[in-house]
């Protein structure tokens, strides 16, 4: 068997084109192991069931935000994954305190998932959260984690592409209507078995419940309790209101920093777009905050993956999911941000008219409702597969106080809001012609998008934006 790492990007090609503050970071963590990989292939070695040697593949590593990625290949070509925490990307992002935590609920999310599902995980091997004395392989190695390996292939390894049936247009699958596929039933098998593990997913982890919001931690007994969430250290928070407040407040503050990189358009008053972007984020909480469910407020929370796009998941080449990945950003969320999996959410964001100018209002716009969003392509036949996951289970599904199914939580507005829209809010930087269109029209305005900026500009006093100017 070839090892998994054949399968990973090419190394030096992935390197030459990073800029080089991301690049130094991985060279330099590189460089500060290779003197040690015997020992690493010696400690995996030692915790070995059967003692086997094994080779520390170099050649081919991988990363992400914040590890280092090597495959372990023992004698009997079977794999283990080491993952080696990175040093900080500067302050506030990557810090030793969060990658702390995102290895501690990382370990912890594993344990409950091997526990409570049948949801195919790595098992963890060994770890240790920080550089320290007692750092099994020694006190000047960084932080790690070590863990089975999985063997299998992205979506897209199966020829298709995830990313275009998560853009905003719908389309069906019924029968020959899934026109992406027309003339593929091999391909259209591949992508309903695919939407049908996932929607086991989503329930399996619905039934993952706690009182309180946030990232997970476990203690020497293996006993799971919620702690602060892994990114930034906030909450545990006691009810969904306050954690889409805390949200909220993000987005506020990601719209000030975002906005100061912000160049002006031809005629556009320099501070103006970095207004439009902290007007988008009113947007978001005079949307979401009405929509919370109040007989959901105090929980019982969910457990989210956190990261569920395409290539955290692993398949087989018929679709089957094998095995899902990287589980440092699963936590505890409220029921309107679990009903949307981030696999929805991997292609170009798209809300119908949302690059198009200003509509005009007219008097028999004023009497229609604001229309439904846009979904992904994929959304209502992976919301069908959910609806079927559901049945399946029956009595033993698991619904919060509301009694709102799954399927009807995925397919709400505030799903669409406190999920989908919430991760765009956050990639977009607060963007004015894509996510705030889309939370305009939501919310119904009797005025265009242009026409509310300019009432917020007033109000906040920064400055007055001319019409020519929007």
């Amino acid at each position: 068997m070839a090892p998994i790492s054949d399968n990973w990007p090419d190394t030096r090609a992935s390197l030459e084109i990073m800029e080089e503050e991301y690049t130094s970071r991985i060279i330099s963590m590189v460089n500060q192991l290779m003197p040690h990989y015997a020992t690493i292939e010696s400690f995996a070695t030692s915790l070995h069931p059967k003692r086997l040697p094994c080779r520390l593949i170099t050649e081919h590593y991988t990363w992400g935000q914040s590890f280092l990625v090597f495959e372990l290949l023992f004698q009997d070509n079977t794999s283990w994954i080491i993952r080696f925490g990175m040093r900080p990307m500067d302050a506030y992002f990557n810090t030793a305190a969060q990658l702390e935590r995102k290895i501690l609920n990382e370990v912890a999310a594993l344990h409950l998932v091997r526990q409570r599902t049948t949801i195919p995980v790595p098992e963890i091997i060994a770890y240790h959260a920080h550089p320290s004395p007692t750092n099994p392989l020694g006190p000047d190695f960084p932080a790690f984690v070590l863990m089975t390996a999985l063997q299998g292939m992205t979506i897209e390894d199966c020829g298709i592409a995830i990313h275009e049936l998560s853009s905003g247009r719908e389309l069906d699958l019924v029968g020959d209507s899934l026109d992406h596929f027309a003339g593929d039933e091999h391909k259209r098998r591949i992508l309903q078995r695919y939407l049908r593990d996932i929607a086991d997913i989503h329930v399996q982890l619905s039934r993952i419940t706690f009182d309180s919001i946030g990232s997970f931690k476990i203690d020497a007994s293996g006993e799971v309790s919620i702690g602060p969430g892994a990114d930034f250290g906030m909450g545990p928070f006691k009810s969904a209101k306050e954690y889409f407040a805390l949200q909220a407040e993000a987005y506020e503050q990601l719209a000030m920093a975002a906005g100061l990189d912000d160049e002006a358009d031809e005629g556009e008053i320099a501070d103006a777009a970095q207004l439009k972007r902290r007007f988008v984020a009113s947007l978001w909480r005079k949307t979401m905050m009405p929509l919370v469910d109040e007989r959901d407020d105090h929980g019982p929370f969910p457990m989210r993956h956190g990261d569920l796009h395409s290539e955290n998941i692993l398949v087989d080449d018929t679709g089957h999911i094998v095995g899902v990945l990287d589980w440092d950003c699963a936590g505890t969320v409220p029921w309107e941000a679990f009903a949307v999996p981030t696999f929805e959410v991997s292609g170009h964001f798209s809300d119908g008219d949302s690059d198009s100018a200003s509509s005009i209002i007219s008097e028999e716009s004023l009497m229609t409702p604001p229309p439904p969003p846009v979904r992904p392509v994929v959304h209502r036949a992976f919301n069908r597969e959910l609806a079927a996951a559901e049945t399946q289970v029956g009595a033993g599904a698991v619904k919060p106080a509301s009694g709102r199914s799954l399927a009807a939580l995925h397919d709400s507005n505030a799903g669409h809001v406190g999920a989908y829209l919430a991760y765009w809010m956050y990639s977009l930087a607060c963007d004015y012609d894509q996510t705030g269109r889309a939370l305009h029209r939501m919310l119904g305005s009797d005025a265009d998008i242009d026409q509310d900026f300019q009432r917020f500009a007033d109000e906040v006093g920064a400055l007055d934006v001319p019409e020519n100017e929007l």
